[in-house]
């Protein structure tokens, strides 16, 4: 294994967080800041000691002795900047999602996997406690053989300007993309493969004031979805995805032989500082009248924040740097696998049929 993964990051938002959790591991240099601003490249550097800050992402990737990049840049940039970090042979953790959509994700997949470069999508809430608890149980067959999942997520984002998220040249699928990139990835996470979807989505708010002059602007991307789903072999599931009602994410997986409860509250809210984080899961045996239990979590490592950071982004360095691949870190396979999804829940609603996955990418 290499003895030291040296790494840039391109993206100075949800940037500053991966800076604080890769520069936790002493195994784990960061030697560069990529911004298309420079004045905010050159401001996260200085406050985290990073030697390098530019404007221009090939300049970054000529940093001497770089080993990999972190790209988080808005959705609409990733696939470009991953295709340049993979022609530069520089191994890559992308943000979710991904890309825009399933084929641009799986081309990206298969020219890392022809370039022979470690890939990772980030998808922090794999690392959660509570649910690799639920993964857990759910292999394990605690439950038995899986029977339905129901999920169910809500942020209140009504009086929001519209920023980049309510842009669909900027996000993609809106609320889909948002909130289904992290639900979709755990259902099928703990179950299975996604077989077929059948989706509706809605803008409810189609007008929102501008972020600068408060001129209104029109919302090109649904800030609502009801998807039903057919797993590959665990049964059938829902999803109901919200931009307009605050609720925590919530998924009951049901059994032949019990249920699986999972509650979480924001992670990403909680890494930046904004809210608390208490996630819960629970195991209910048949019948329903039965105990219902807390299931084992580890949770040391989820203390603070920053601690959680230095585990999650911890043992995606220790992958890149020549490591055994953690459960809990997906690849752009299962990047791409998630956006499919995505695009499938968008041609349903426009079509108003079924449509089926790919069975492979």
């Amino acid at each position: 294994m290499a003895q030291k993964l040296r790494i840039a990051i391109a993206g100075t938002g949800f940037g500053e967080q991966y800076a604080v959790g890769l520069q936790a591991s002493p195994d784990v240099e960061v030697v560069g800041v990529f911004s298309r601003r420079l004045e905010r490249a050159a401001a996260m550097a200085q406050k985290f000691g990073v030697p390098v800050s530019t404007r221009n992402f090939e300049d970054l990737l000529k940093i001497p002795y770089l080993d990999a990049v972190a790209i988080v840049t808005p959705n609409s940039t990733h696939a470009e900047f991953v295709r340049e970090a993979i022609r530069a042979r520089k191994h890559v953790i992308c943000d979710k999602p991904l890309a825009m959509n399933g084929e641009e994700a799986a081309e990206l997949y298969r020219l890392a996997e022809a370039a022979a470069v470690r890939h990772v999508t980030f998808v922090p809430y794999r690392f959660s406690p509570a649910s690799v608890a639920i993964k857990t149980a759910a292999q394990s067959g605690q439950v038995g053989r899986v029977v339905s999942v129901t999920a169910s997520w809500g942020v209140d984002l009504r009086e929001e300007p519209l920023r980049w998220r309510f842009q669909r040249k900027l996000s993609g699928a809106g609320v889909v993309a948002d909130l289904g990139a992290h639900i979709f990835d755990l259902m099928a996470w703990w179950v299975g493969p996604i077989k077929r979807v059948l989706g509706r989505c809605r803008t409810l708010m189609p007008i929102r004031p501008g972020e600068v002059g408060g001129r209104r602007r029109r919302v090109d991307v649904p800030d609502e979805c009801w998807v039903l789903l057919e797993f590959a072999s665990a049964g059938i599931g829902s999803a109901k995805l919200s931009w307009n009602a605050g609720r925590s994410q919530v998924v009951e997986i049901e059994g032949d032989r019990g249920q699986l409860i999972y509650e979480s509250p924001s992670l990403l809210q909680w890494l930046q500082g904004k809210s608390g984080f208490a996630p819960s899961a629970k195991l209910a045996l048949a019948p329903k009248s039965a105990r219902v239990t807390d299931l084992p979590q580890q949770n040391k490592d989820f203390a603070r924040p920053e601690d959680a950071l230095a585990r999650m982004l911890g043992d995606v360095a220790t992958y890149l740097r020549g490591g055994e691949k953690p459960d809990c870190v997906a690849t752009f396979r299962d990047g791409a696998q998630v956006l499919h999804v995505m695009d499938a829940v968008e041609q349903s609603n426009r079509t108003g049929k079924w449509v089926e996955l790919p069975s492979d990418i």
